[in-house]
């Protein structure tokens, strides 16, 4: 299925970075469809949930998505092939906010045991992209 045929976006946000942050730039790139949301269309039944990763190191997600993974398909009969689960930007990339996470593998890890979707990124700043294009910041390996 493609991203665009999805019904449920999860974004996971640093829990350090979410402290000071109010999660503002990945709403609106979600709201605007850009940045790591470009995939999806507007249509007014696509969900959003927020959550953060539960703190180093991240090993807590896991039980938020199984619980939503209940709940979802409880209340709603949403299954889990129609989520998706964003890894926020304060995650996947270095920035102002502090490197990439050091638990980013075991968090797409712990993802990937549940059978969920994933997706990198949020919203893309562009000071944050001159700074890797400049070297400021490191570029992850692909």
């Amino acid at each position: 299925m493609s991203d665009s045929h999805k019904d449920y976006l999860i974004i996971v946000q640093c829990h350090l970075v979410k402290e000071r942050c109010s999660g503002f730039h990945c709403e609106k790139a979600f709201h605007d469809r850009s940045g790591g949301f470009l995939p999806y269309e507007r249509c007014n039944d696509l969900r959003l949930l927020t959550m953060t990763c539960g703190g180093c190191c991240g090993r807590s997600l896991q039980r938020k998505l199984i619980n939503l993974l209940h709940l979802s398909h409880k209340r709603d009969q949403i299954d889990r092939s129609r989520m998706v689960v964003h890894l926020s930007t304060c995650i996947t990339k270095e920035s102002h906010h502090g490197p990439v996470c050091p638990h980013l593998d075991y968090l797409k890890a712990l993802i990937a045991r549940l059978d969920l979707d994933i997706a990198e990124d949020t919203w893309i700043s562009k000071t944050a992209e001159q700074r890797r294009q400049q070297g400021v910041y490191p570029v992850k390996p692909t």
